[in-house]
């Protein structure tokens, strides 16, 4: 491939993977990780044939490009002998039949094809398993907190059961964005490893351009949203290929349409000839064959301004990308990281990065404090497979999987002690290990968190896309304005089924949205532990037990955007409420409505509250205050 020198950190992993060990290798994006682990395989597969490998992704985007960066190299030691291909929910069943009967020698899959498939249908995957030589794990920081701890359950029930069928795989872990690497591998699959890191820090010039925005609180989003298209258009003018980073996907599809409507106006003002076709959206939910064709785009430079969500932020080499725009930052500094090193991947060219704050103070603190940014640690990643609520989801999968009691008593090393005790009280109280084809437990354990099933996306009889129930519940409700991969739609029919859905959707004119009113709240189900003061107005606890969360939508507001007159509000029928259990921690006690003198204090009915001024501020460090030190992501700690 022309490559005549190796970094020293790659010449590192590659020997110590191919001198028998488990490799977890720490190294700064466009460091060339991917060829680390690439070569060791590569190597085992051309020595035996018979070999296979699994490399486990958490994003599609992410397989699609390394799946492409593996063909080039195999191409160069063994022809079209060395094939690879994806295994996730958007191959067709007839084809999955296909790849199980005679799988390729590398697979690349995700977490949940991971838990369905290769342990939930473990029969069906012998072949490729008992010849499994090495599992990759890449861009493992993805993996902490509730994901994290659920992907730590899975690895350490995939290796028990390829112990019980007495293959051990040697398995390669790898981040750009990680502080902790060996002891994170560690805790991810309960293995030894051999710690591989760059000695020294490997970035290419890139140029900073952070902006605080000065616009009214009423006005932000709307002001916000145009000064990052307009920053994703004046780097189209100038020739720049950029990527703009948005808060959500909603945010990312109005960007774009935005941007599509800012090139017509200009075009009509002869102020910019700017090609509209340069310009697209990019986002989880799209169907894989558009996903991969602006991948595919990007790289050729057809496309070359794209909003897009977290999902173009894992280590995708799209090659020749000048710049990204950060509108706001991210849930934590490894995603910032990860998003700002698309950019600058080329040593030789220089790059640049621009963040627009938003009006937050952990958004308003990194654009005053340039220096903290830049060389704030990276941060030390924690996930917890000693978790009692998720052991017990994965408790009947692990059941279901071992060949016998033995192989549970004997598997403490691998599943952890917390799991090893679960599954051996478990069959000390009398249950069976049973397998049965009628019921399989795995799809119960739901490894991102979230609440129900998938729904499809339909207009007219072509399937467009998919989204996630929670989505649905807030974004495609009856009646609906729905924007999709730069068209808009209206929600014309919901037909709900246990496992998601579908939804029906009809093209609808540009400039109209939907604003939904949804109400939460949360009943006390269950009190696990707690603790209680006595102070001068009363009695104060601190309970954590569990809850019932209900979403109510009690309203959908329509408007025209342009005119930003209102048009017409109703309630939807369908979906009007949702439910959802969570563990949780409150605090209860008196309200006082005491005067207070301090100016901090929060404003009832005339009167003032200091009780209610502590909540809100220990609310505020938990949403917004923990995520400067502590590596989850705001999903993870939720507050109200």
């Amino acid at each position: 491939m022309g490559i005549t020198r190796l970094y020293q950190h790659q010449a590192d992993a590659i020997s110590a993977a191919l001198n028998g060990n488990n490799v977890v290798l720490q190294a700064p994006t466009a460091s060339g990780k991917t060829l680390s682990f690439q070569v060791p395989i590569l190597e085992a597969l051309d020595q035996t044939p018979d070999a296979h490998a699994l490399m486990i992704y958490p994003t599609k985007a992410l397989a699609f490009d390394q799946r492409d960066q593996l063909g080039q190299l195999a191409e160069h030691i063994g022809g079209n002998r060395i094939q690879s291909w994806w295994y996730d929910g958007d191959v067709k069943d007839r084809d999955r039949e296909m790849i199980r009967k005679a799988p390729p020698p590398v697979l690349l899959t995700n977490p949940e094809m991971l838990n369905l498939s290769f342990l939930g249908h473990a029969e069906k995957w012998s072949a490729f398993l008992r010849n499994l030589r090495w599992v990759v794990v890449d861009e493992m920081h993805e993996y902490r907190g509730y994901f994290g701890s659920n992907m730590s359950l899975l690895l350490r029930r995939f290796s028990h059961y390829l112990r019980t069928i007495g293959v051990r795989p040697r398995f390669f872990l790898c981040s750009a964005t990680c502080a902790n690497a060996k002891e994170h591998a560690e805790a991810l699959t309960g293995l030894d490893f051999t710690d591989v890191s760059a000695e020294i820090p490997m970035r290419p010039h890139r140029e900073f351009i952070f902006v605080q925005p000065d616009i009214p609180d009423f006005r932000f989003w709307k002001i916000f949203q145009l000064r990052a298209v307009n920053a994703g258009l004046a780097c189209l003018a100038a020739g720049k290929s950029v990527l703009v980073f948005c808060p959500s996907r909603k945010f990312a599809e109005q960007a774009h349409r935005l941007a599509m409507a800012r090139v017509a106006e200009l075009a009509e003002a002869n102020e910019a000839n700017l090609d509209a076709n340069q310009i697209a959206v990019y986002r989880a939910g799209l169907t894989m064959e558009a996903r991969h064709e602006i991948q595919e785009k990007l790289k050729r430079g057809d496309i070359r301004l794209v909003f897009t969500t977290n999902a173009l932020e894992l280590g995708i080499d799209i090659g020749g990308l000048d710049g990204v725009v950060l509108a706001g930052f991210p849930d934590s500094m490894m995603s910032a990281w990860q998003r700002i090193g698309r950019s600058g991947r080329s040593w030789t060219a220089e790059a640049f990065v621009v963040y627009l704050a938003r009006n937050n103070p952990l958004d308003h603190f990194f654009a005053s404090n340039l220096e903290t940014f830049v060389s704030k640690p990276l941060d030390a990643l924690v996930v917890n497979p000693g978790n009692e609520e998720l052991i017990r989801r994965h408790l009947p999968c692990l059941l279901y999987e071992a060949g016998d009691t033995d192989a549970v008593e004997g598997g403490k090393r691998i599943l952890g002690s917390a799991l090893h005790s679960a599954a051996t009280k478990k069959l000390r109280s009398g249950a069976k290990i049973m397998r049965s084809s009628r019921f399989i437990p795995h799809p119960s354990v739901n490894m991102r968190g979230g609440r129900g099933g998938v729904f499809v996306l339909k207009h007219g009889n072509d399937e467009i896309g998919t989204m996630s129930a929670q989505q649905q519940f807030r974004e495609a409700y009856d009646g609906a304005i729905y924007m999709h991969g730069g068209e808009t739609y209206r929600v014309q029919e919901v037909a709900s089924s246990a496992s998601g859905g579908t939804i029906q959707l009809g093209k609808e004119e540009t400039f109209l949205s939907t604003r939904p009113t949804v109400i939460t709240t949360l009943t006390e189900a269950e009190v696990f532990d707690g603790r209680q003061w006595m102070s001068a107005s009363g009695e104060i606890v601190v309970v954590y037990g569990r809850v019932t969360v209900a979403d109510r939508l009690v309203q959908v507001v329509e408007t025209n955007d342009r005119t930003e007159e209102e048009l017409r509000r109703w309630v939807p029928e369908f979906n009007a409420a949702q439910f959802a259990n969570a563990h949780a921690c409150w605090i209860g006690g008196p309200i006082s409505a005491r005067p207070t003198s301090t100016s901090s204090s929060v404003a009832t009915n005339g009167r003032t509250d200091d009780a209610l001024v502590g909540v809100a501020t220990a609310q505020h460090l938990l949403r917004v205050g923990a995520l400067f030190s502590i590596p989850i992501d705001s999903h993870d700690a939720f507050s109200h």
